[in-house]
């Protein structure tokens, strides 16, 4: 059974409001700056949270302040947009006091990646597209640039995304080409997210993951806990992203190599090294939205609008 599409909100126009939240880690000042430039550059105008100068150790201030900020900004009717200066680590702790429900009335993109994800995966749930894509820094690649205005700023199918010109190509670990929703994010939060409301459904999906600072053995235990748990049970495609800074480590397997394990294991089309992650080129990726998987040719294609 097809799953059924879910809201799409509408697509950004020049001047539309861009609430600012830093729901995660502390965000510095260089930071905000590069922020309001990146909205000024995509003609957007910026609307900074009251909380995100704060700091509490290695979260952007308290959970309750955080909380705060996130919520005004989906509830404010004059929003059109909630863009997460940063990831880290702290959305996990105020997922479950978060009320999304205005986001059913008035979907809005709710943009981040990296500890974003746990939020995505909660909003795909019921049912609402969330956009696992960069955070707004001054200076951005041509292919982050380009793949963010054809997914956000236009409200029909941003077809094949795009590919850097220069560095890692994708490697196919598995041929074969298929067809379904995308469903992902940064694979530490995606195993966090077992056994909680906002836990990762990939059946009939395309599942895309990334990370950064894993070595092979960990991100072994993370798939491993995803394919336990059944968040991986009928799942059509792997696209994986870019997993870099992997730190050195005795007796380890390399990422690849437990990537096309996985692959094998679940007979599926699977491919890593897309622009995806913590890496200059990141895709800004729809969950939700329904995609193609070429992974022999290493393309990954969406199929319809993100956004009305």
């Amino acid at each position: 059974m097809t799953a059924p599409t879910p809201l799409k909100p509408p697509a950004l126009k020049p001047g539309a409001r861009m609430a600012l939240v830093a729901p995660s880690g502390p965000v510095t000042e260089e930071r905000i700056r590069g922020a309001l430039a990146r909205c000024a550059a995509l003609g957007l105008e910026p609307v900074l949270g009251e909380a995100v100068r704060e700091r509490t150790a290695y979260l952007a201030g308290p959970d309750e302040r955080r909380a705060a900020d996130l919520q005004a900004a989906i509830d404010d009717p004059t929003m059109d947009g909630v863009w997460a200066l940063r990831g880290g680590y702290g959305v996990t702790r105020i997922l479950a006091g978060l009320d999304l429900s205005p986001l059913l009335e008035r979907p809005r993109p709710i943009i981040g990646f990296s500890d974003l994800t746990a939020l995505h995966l909660a909003l795909l749930r019921l049912g609402i597209v969330g956009f696992h894509g960069p955070h707004p820094l001054s200076s951005v690649a041509p292919v982050t640039d380009a793949c963010f205005r054809r997914v956000l700023f236009q409200a029909e199918p941003a077809g094949a995304l795009p590919l850097p010109e220069d560095g890692e190509r994708p490697l196919t670990l598995r041929a074969g080409v298929t067809e379904g929703r995308l469903v992902g994010g940064n694979l530490a939060l995606a195993a966090a997210c077992c056994g909680t409301a906002a836990s990762m459904r990939a059946r009939g999906a395309i599942v895309f993951l990334e990370d950064v600072g894993e070595p092979g053995y960990r991100v072994d235990r993370m798939l491993t806990q995803l394919r336990l748990a059944g968040a991986l049970d009928g799942a059509a495609g792997l696209a994986f992203g870019r997993f870099t800074e992997v730190p050195p480590y005795a007796h380890d397997r390399p990422v690849q190599d437990v990537l096309g394990e996985l692959a094998d294991e679940l007979g599926i089309p699977a491919v890593c090294g897309l622009p995806i992650g913590h890496v200059p080129d990141n895709w800004t990726l729809p969950l939700g939205i329904r995609a193609r998987l070429d992974a022999g040719a290493g393309t990954l294609e969406l199929l319809e609008a993100a956004v009305t």
